[in-house]
């Protein structure tokens, strides 16, 4: 509001819609041109690192049939039951994506990938919705980048998505990273152990949080990695789903473990871990920095999922992927990790009648690939120079009666001071105003 009006003086319309209006809705907010640097360096950066794995961009839309995340996610957790952002249109409940892997899934069935190249690798970036309470590092509109490898059970192929994301974490700077595993078997196992850990849970049910009361018997893995100081303490004594594997579980964990070693990578087993999502099945991983302070210091994770498929009416293929919360990546690095580009030049008229060069030379200036601007409010010769000090142009180019007779423009380089005459023609040439490096 500060800026727009003095607020004891509101202007009459605003006691009609109120002071909310204009203000981002809880849990949002705007991504302001100086914050977006830190976020196009990690957004870049990243579309790198996936695209040197193999990995290929898939875009989704933002909402889906509601369906979709109630059969994929599970309907007895947190995001579906309350976290879910939904609305209908006749009798179908949409909701806005609150993350992406079921709509990847959705994707590879509905286009029969499985039967032309069976095997493939996505990558997505993205804002997901989740109505989430309010706190530190957690948004309702919060974005996500990550990859899904559809068609393979091959243990190897958990342990590169694991080295994808611990690279990529590495190369952006992020610090003190802590990089997690475990198993939480599969459908032939994980039955058994379920009921193990609510055996081992009902004596001390009274000392859980109300969140884990409820979860001891609805979803019980999820007693394992509550935040609760009291849960927390509770689930470092319980069974831990490693000691109770089935033989293929075993040896699924073993191979990643290996590939993982060989690759010498960074990681520590953690038997707490199990993720949130119904679909996981044997590994999963979490990505953490301490920085980012508190409980909340969760920068991604992952895991397989190899039941999600015919789940949702598809193939019965492995599947594993992990997601990054670019937020999160953003808040942990820390300032911003580049400077907005400079622009090659600021065109600058001395009088009114050179204000018509102006406009055909920076809009000349443009089409080749150089970045400018200009004055439009008629402006003094000094304040359009200030203006161009301001937005860190490169090069000032001014025009003037004398220039304008002789078809000529005074580029100055504002660094150094340097001024020669260029050509019109010549402006948009290397010769002239130079364009930016790469």
């Amino acid at each position: 509001m500060q800026g727009l009006f003095p607020l004891n003086h509101p202007p009459p319309w605003l006691d009609c819609i109120g002071m909310a209006l204009l203000q981002a809705p809880v849990g949002t907010r705007d991504l302001l041109p100086e914050e977006l640097a830190a976020w196009r360096h990690v957004e870049g950066r990243s579309r790198d690192w996936f695209e040197r794995y193999g990995y290929q961009e898939l875009r989704t839309p933002l909402f889906e049939y509601a369906d979709l995340f109630q059969r994929g996610i599970g309907e007895v957790t947190d995001i579906v039951e309350k976290e879910m952002y939904t609305f209908s249109r006749g009798e179908r409940l949409y909701a806005l994506r609150p993350e992406q892997t079921a709509s990847i899934v959705r994707a590879y069935i509905e286009h029969d990938w499985a039967s032309t190249r069976r095997f493939r690798k996505f990558w997505y970036m993205g804002p997901q919705f989740r109505h989430e309470r309010k706190q530190r590092h957690r948004y309702r509109q919060f974005y996500q980048m990550g990859v899904e490898a559809i068609g393979s059970t091959s243990p190897t192929v958990d342990a590169e998505t694991m080295v994808l994301a611990w690279r990529l974490l590495r190369d952006l700077g992020v610090r003190d990273l802590v990089t997690e595993l475990n198993t939480i078997g599969c459908a032939a196992c994980r039955p058994a152990f379920r009921e193990r850990l609510r055996e081992a849970t009902i004596p001390r049910q009274a000392e859980l949080c109300p969140h884990c009361q409820r979860r001891l018997e609805r979803n019980v893995l999820r007693l394992l990695d509550c935040k609760e100081p009291g849960c927390a303490a509770i689930a470092r004594e319980l069974p831990r789903v490693v000691d109770h594997l089935c033989e293929g579980c075993g040896a699924h964990f073993d191979a990643v473990r290996g590939a993982l070693d060989a690759l010498a990578v960074e990681y520590r087993v953690n038997p707490l871990i199990v993720r949130g999502l119904d679909y996981y099945s044997r590994t999963v991983c979490e990505f953490s920095s301490p920085g980012l302070g508190g409980s909340q210091n969760a920068l991604g994770g992952g895991g397989r999922y190899d039941g999600l498929l015919p789940l949702l009416g598809g193939p019965d293929v492995g599947a594993v992927g992990f997601a990054l919360g670019t937020d999160r990546i953003v808040e942990a690095l820390g300032a911003p990790l580049a400077a907005p580009p400079a622009m090659d030049a600021y065109v600058v008229a001395v009088d009114e009648e050179s204000r018509r060069d102006c406009l055909l030379l920076a809009e000349r200036m443009r089409t080749a690939g150089l970045s400018c601007e200009l004055d439009h409010e008629g402006r003094s010769l000094q304040k359009q120079l200030r203006q161009a000090h301001r937005l860190g142009a490169l090069r000032s180019v001014v025009v003037g009666p004398e220039e304008r007779g002789r078809r000529v423009a005074r580029v100055k380089v504002m660094e150094t001071g340097e001024e020669r005459e260029v050509a019109f023609d010549d402006l948009a040439r290397p010769e002239g105003v130079a364009p930016r490096g790469p």
